[in-house]
């Protein structure tokens, strides 16, 4: 009976959706290494193809005095240049002087931010080899090795990142940036979050190669593991639920959901798997009451998520009974969006079940 957010919507700063509704972007540049403007600035990204993740550099947006505008038939130059990470700068001298392992990291790194993810994998894999401790080059190649589709490595890699809590991934912030390069990840089939190279990252990336795996019970052991490490923001929350939902495991899903209130769309968003769970366990006025809730707020919160969990409060009351407060509901999902899943055959059912 569940069923899945069926488009992106922008719950949190560095989600992502197709279109915000600050705006819509555009992206110049080959596939997998694009410039894309946007209402909140410029980003560089190098794409990993077919994945839905890419490495990403952002900077928002500065006035300009004079804007200009482009001669006809010819694209507009960026007026916001991204700032390259540290690596990029990083020439013959600077890695002359550096450990072996540290300087085939750079390399790689390098490598990465050139778009030669193969060259940038054999240089991660050879910094490895000399020290097997370096779990920056772990989580760096991992990407590499699902650009490659080589999912059975890369979770490898990952495992080994995730059992290393003490991590600081001291190579990666020198060389990188903490705040300048970020990378993307599905947290589900329509949200994606741009992510910093960390332990968080690395937990949410692992359960994300398990779930193309199609082992979703390891993706569910593995983001518990992160709630016990201590991770427990909305994001990770989110993804669990995410999970849960999918597997039906409505127990567990109600016991991390339960309490959470209508802050933001993050919380909307688990709100809308609670209602799911407890609809499926017949518990419908509880349901109601968390679906109501997630709905009490619309400012500022995403209209396909609210049309998602407003169409699953219609379910709720179809599946109890409540047949005319169903079609109130549906009524209201097709006053926004008449093509909106099967809401309009839901209504012209319910015309002719009155006329009979």
């Amino acid at each position: 009976m569940g069923f899945r957010l069926q488009r992106r919507v922008t719950i949190a700063p560095g989600l992502t959706m197709n279109i915000s509704k600050r705006g819509v972007g555009m992206s110049v540049g080959p596939r997998g290494a694009k410039v894309s403007v946007g209402p909140r600035g410029t980003r560089e990204s190098i794409g990993i193809p077919g994945t839905g993740m890419r490495y990403e550099v952002r900077q928002d947006r500065t006035h300009s005095s004079s804007p200009q505008k482009p001669a006809a038939g010819r694209a507009a130059p960026s007026e916001y240049a991204p700032s390259a990470p540290p690596v990029a700068g990083v020439g013959f001298f600077g890695k002359a002087l550096k450990a072996p392992f540290e300087k085939e990291f750079i390399e790689g790194a390098q490598c990465m931010w050139e778009g030669d993810r193969p060259a940038a994998l054999g240089h991660f894999e050879r910094s490895i080899a000399m020290n097997p401790s370096c779990v920056d080059a772990d989580l760096l190649a991992s990407l590499m090795l699902i650009d490659l589709k080589n999912y059975d490595e890369a979770a490898r890699r990952l495992a080994t990142v995730v059992s290393s809590p003490g991590a600081q991934f001291v190579l990666i912030n020198k060389y990188l940036g903490s705040d300048i390069v970020h990378f993307e990840v599905p947290i589900t089939d329509q949200v994606n979050a741009t992510l910093r190279f960390d332990m968080r990252a690395a937990y949410l990336l692992l359960a994300e190669v398990y779930q193309q795996q199609g082992t979703l019970e390891d993706a569910v052991s593995t983001m518990r593991h992160a709630i016990g490490a201590g991770y427990r923001d909305p994001i990770v929350v989110l993804s669990l639920a995410e999970l849960y939902n999918e597997l039906e495991m409505d127990d567990e899903l109600i016991a991390i959901g339960q309490g959470t209130e209508n802050i933001d769309n993050v919380s909307v968003a688990i709100m809308f798997y609670l209602g799911q769970a407890m609809m499926r366990k017949g518990y419908y006025d509880a349901a109601v009451t968390v679906l109501k809730a997630a709905l009490t707020r619309r400012k500022d919160r995403d209209e396909g998520l609210l049309l998602e969990t407003r169409y699953v409060l219609a379910q709720v009351y179809e599946a109890s009974g409540k047949k005319a407060m169903a079609r109130k509901q549906y009524e209201q999902v097709y006053a926004k969006d008449a093509g909106f899943r099967d809401v309009r055959q839901k209504l012209e059912s319910a015309v002719s079940e009155r006329l009979s």
